[in-house]
This record gives structure tokens, sequence and C-alpha cells, in this order.
């Protein structure tokens, strides 16, 4: 992961890309989310995206995607929706979205009943950002098939559609399957899912939601995913990528030129369980957002 205790002063211009907050391995305190918020709006951050883990095992055969190693269950995991709906509730104009809520551990309904509410209880800053999870340890301990998890998540993408849009909705799948179900209310408006993962098959799935959202990849791993992203969706879907590197004129408009949307930034290290105090991590997001925002 990446975080930027120097930035590079020689601004030479502002990007039309939107500037998100991480906030991923943190505390539940009360107090200190709701500062967050506030400050993160106030500096004129787009939105916060949040992260997902429940509950990990000591002891894991899974190793995380990008960074080759399990996740310690000692590191702070913050519950995303309570801390998005927290936000919110103190905010006006700042936007959440989930970075990205493991649907392979979860079933459609309840997830489709959690984030129709809290869209509206947002009043629609709310964006599902999701993904079929890669620590099987996880899913397996919650009561989940790891090994079903694709197809899962497939018609999970049916069912929350169809319930957030229809007062009675019927499915015929192979993993559910029912008759006339509602929920109540619907959302006003339904909120965007933004598709996670990196393998061809998670970039076609993307390009038939709102977007996709990258991890911290490279810019030459980035374009092959954005191009192909772009062409299945013709230009429609919108990309969000976690920064790799310390913002320059030359990395921000390499990002620009791909076709990104929006940029998470890092501003204080990450993975810690000590993490950096209130004051340093305000500090962090005032320095950063006084040269980039």
């Amino acid at each position: 992961m990446m975080y930027y205790p120097v930035l590079r002063k020689h601004f030479t211009g502002r990007y039309s890309m939107e500037y998100w907050l991480a906030w991923f391995h943190e505390t539940n305190r009360g107090a200190e989310v709701k500062t967050i918020a506030r400050e993160a709006e106030a500096l004129g951050y787009s939105g916060v995206a949040l992260s997902d883990h429940v509950a990990l095992p000591r002891v894991q055969q899974s190793r995380h995607p990008m960074l080759g190693i399990p996740y310690d269950p000692a590191i702070p995991n913050i519950e995303p929706m309570t801390t998005a709906a927290t936000m919110a509730a103190v905010t006006e104009t700042l936007h959440f979205m989930t970075y990205a809520y493991v649907m392979g551990m979860r079933d459609p309904f309840s997830v489709a009943k959690q984030t129709a509410a809290l869209a509206d209880l947002s009043d629609n800053r709310f964006a599902l950002g999701i993904t079929p999870g890669w620590n099987t340890d996880e899913i397996a301990l919650l009561g989940h098939n790891p090994a079903t998890r694709g197809k899962r998540f497939v018609e999970s993408l049916d069912v929350m559609q169809g319930l957030w849009r229809q007062d009675l909705f019927s499915y015929d799948g192979q993993c559910y399957q029912f008759r006339d179900v509602g929920i109540a209310p619907r959302p006003s408006t339904p909120p965007p899912i933004y598709i996670g993962g990196n393998s061809p098959l998670a970039i076609r799935r993307a390009a038939k939601q709102a977007g996709w959202i990258g991890m911290n990849h490279p810019i030459e791993e980035l374009k092959p995913l954005l191009n192909t992203l772009h062409e299945l969706s013709a230009g429609e879907a919108n990309a969000y990528v976690i920064a790799t590197e310390p913002l320059s004129d030359d990395y921000l408009s390499s990002l620009a030129a791909l076709g990104v949307k929006g940029v998470v930034l890092m501003p204080w290290a990450v993975m810690e369980p000590a993490s950096e105090p209130l004051e340093e991590k305000i500090r962090a997001m005032t320095e950063l957002a006084q040269y980039w925002l």
C-alpha cells in the first residue's frame, strides 16, 4: 500500500479527477470518524473509500492477490456500512464507496436491503463497490462456500438490482430461486455498482455496471485493463484506482489520459495496528489537499 509523507510541490495544473480518501485500517471511534468526514468535506475531497473484512482466522491459506500475504486479524478493519452512514450523517456533499464489499461471504437480500437504506439515508451519496472476494478462509468462516462465490456473485448482481427496481421480483438461477419477493422501502435511486478485481472476467463485469474499482496498479498495468473497460462499455464505465506513487503532474496526467475518474489517496500509513493520531491524519489530509484538490 502507498501513502504520501512527502509531496512533489512543482504543481502546474489541476485535473478533473475526483480525489477520494482511503479509510481502510482504522478504528471505530465515533468522534474520530465524524471529524475525519467533516475535515474531508471541508478540504474538498470527493468522497471516502471504505474497505471490508469481518473476521479473519489467525491461520490462513489465502494470500492477497496484490500483496501476496495473508491478512493479520490484529490489523483493524472498519465496518464500512455503519461507518459510511455515520460519516454521511455529519456531511452534506461527501460521497462514499465500499472498496470493496465482499459479496462472496454474504447473501444478496440483506446487502440489497442495507445498501438501499444507505443510499436513501445519504441522499444518494453512496456507491456499492463489490467483489467476489479473495480470502477463502474468511468466506468459509462466515458460512459460505468459497468455490461457488463467482456464480453467487453474478446472480447477486441480478437479485439486488431486481429487488431495488421492482415491487415484487422473481428469479430462477443456479444459486438463488424465488418468486414474488420484495424489499420495502425500495431505494428512491438504486446505488451504482462498481466491480473490483483485475481479471478479464472482472473487467467484463465492470463494463456492464457503473464501472471498475482498481487496486494499487502501476500505470503500465492499468493501460490494458482500462483500455478493455472503455472498449467494452463504449466509454460509459467509470474507473477508480488507488494511487501507487506520490502525486505529481506526470502521474496525474497519465491517470487522466487513461480515463480514470477518481483516485483513492492514502495520506498516512495503513496496514498498521497502531494508526496515526487524529491530529497527524488531519495534518496529512490538509497538506495533500493544499497542493492537489
